[in-house]
């Protein structure tokens, strides 16, 4: 089943470059020969305007780039954060890209490496129990309200002074910084104090206490035990049927009823009447899923709480709890949006506030990354806004990242039993970002202070 889905994840990879027919070029400016334009750009002389150079051959300060973005990836995503305000400064500073181009060729490598990163992380088991890693239940329950979110978030982004959007994300990095601080440093101690007393167990001739997968013995019959075996799926595609249903619908609704950037398919103006109505049922519809999804959570729950499953460490989706959770996503979508930043810079910390573990949270927080990121890029390639050759080269670096990183973590985490190691990369992830968005963010304030105080329009 593994490596149907690895299959299937590089599959979708190559269709996603596929899907990219039309071919734009990144403009900028006027210009009368090559040394009038940016760096990193050439003079096209037939229509006197500046390009972005392609892909290859590539300048040392781009091999220094894509290997910055190599790490990045492969550390943010080992979190399960995404990557997104560190990835969008590294497009800016080592390619050269402007700032707008920067955020939508950063879908890329957020899709890439959350990708990757699942495939090879969230595809495998529980090493105390043996079931699946991923909380699929926790996915299809986040997914509408953190797009809901997302989608009202952005309106603000839109509207609100970016001043108080950059002193939001700094409170906001500010408050996860200290949440995954904490918990890094609970969770060591507990490492520290669990090899401790088995370091005195075996020196006072006992047996130490290794973490083995447990299997936990079925009923001969039942629904408990087919159950069971149903919980060994690491991937059980009919749990995420819904969020890829509703992933697609969202996208044929963006591009009916589209933006500024691209027209829509129907000719619906852009902050007309029809816009806003299909925004309003665009937001309906994630609620109308999110109903589904919590509907089925508890009823799962229920079932289980019902043939005496062994929830053991498992985190329990109640009617108690599902409350809680939707509220976090929601919150998590509409800070994100309103921010400018990945859903999984703020998923990943709250699903740990919630008592997943390490590995769990950083898997669960890509999968969710990898359809929200989706969407995203799905809209940039459509409108003809990223290039081929952009496509290939940083879906690939941030695959590779991922893929190797997360590999190598894993296997650290095995072999010193420290899940602990994951949170602390988290945690050096969100201090890059805090610094990289109070770098950039003061440094644009400096050059333009009035530009950050005003309101703005929401069609702006």
């Amino acid at each position: 089943m593994t490596l149907k889905m690895r299959a299937l994840g590089l599959l979708v990879v190559l269709s996603m470059v596929l899907v990219s027919s039309q071919k734009t070029e990144i403009k900028t400016g006027f210009c009368i020969d090559d040394n009038s334009c940016p760096d990193l750009h050439f003079c096209n002389l037939s229509e006197k305007t500046c390009e972005h150079k392609p892909v290859f051959p590539m300048t040392t300060r781009e091999i220094l780039g894509a290997v910055f973005l190599v790490i990045v990836a492969g550390l943010s995503n080992a979190g399960g954060l995404g990557g997104g305000p560190i990835i969008s400064p590294i497009l800016i500073i080592f390619f050269e890209y402007r700032a707008s181009i920067a955020v939508m060729i950063a879908y890329v490598p957020i899709f890439g490496g959350s990708l990757g990163n699942f495939l090879f992380t969230g595809l495998t088991r529980n090493p105390t129990t043996g079931r699946r890693i991923v909380n699929f239940e926790l996915v299809t329950l986040c997914l509408p309200l953190l797009l809901m979110g997302t989608l009202i978030g952005a309106k603000l982004n839109r509207f609100l002074p970016e001043l108080a959007i950059l002193l939001t994300l700094v409170i906001l990095i500010s408050v996860l910084l200290q949440k995954v601080s904490a918990k890094a440093t609970d969770v060591y101690k507990r490492e520290n104090a669990l090899l401790h007393a088995e370091a005195q167990r075996a020196s006072e001739g006992g047996v130490p206490n290794y973490e083995t997968i447990t299997t936990v013995e079925p009923p001969s019959e039942g629904e408990l035990k087919q159950l069971l075996e149903e919980e060994k799926d690491v991937f059980p595609f009919k749990k995420l049927r819904t969020s890829i249903i509703l992933v697609f619908i969202l996208i044929a609704f963006n591009l009916i009823k589209g933006s500024k950037r691209f027209p829509s398919v129907l000719g619906i103006e852009f902050c007309g009447g029809g816009y806003w109505g299909l925004t309003a049922m665009t937001i309906a519809i994630c609620f109308a899923f999110y109903q589904y999804a919590s509907a089925r959570a508890v009823s799962v729950y229920e079932s289980k709480q019902r043939l005496g499953f062994p929830f053991e460490d498992e985190f329990r989706l109640n009617s108690g709890t599902v409350g809680g959770v939707s509220c976090y996503a929601f919150v998590a979508g509409l800070l994100a949006g309103m921010a400018g930043i990945g859903g999984g810079t703020i998923m990943s910390p709250l699903l740990l506030e919630y008592g997943l573990s390490p590995q769990s949270a950083s898997a669960t927080s890509s999968l969710t990354v990898v359809f929200t990121s989706f969407i995203s890029l799905s809209l940039a390639v459509i409108g003809g806004f990223l290039q081929m050759d952009q496509i290939l080269w940083f879906m690939f670096l941030s695959f590779l990242g991922a893929v190797v990183i997360s590999t190598f973590l894993n296997h650290m985490v095995r072999k010193y039993r420290r899940q602990s190691i994951i949170l602390f990369i988290l945690l050096g992830v969100i201090v890059a970002s805090l610094f990289f968005i109070l770098g950039f963010g003061g440094y644009k304030v400096f050059q333009h202070p009035l530009e950050y105080l005003h309101f703005r329009s929401f069609c702006a």
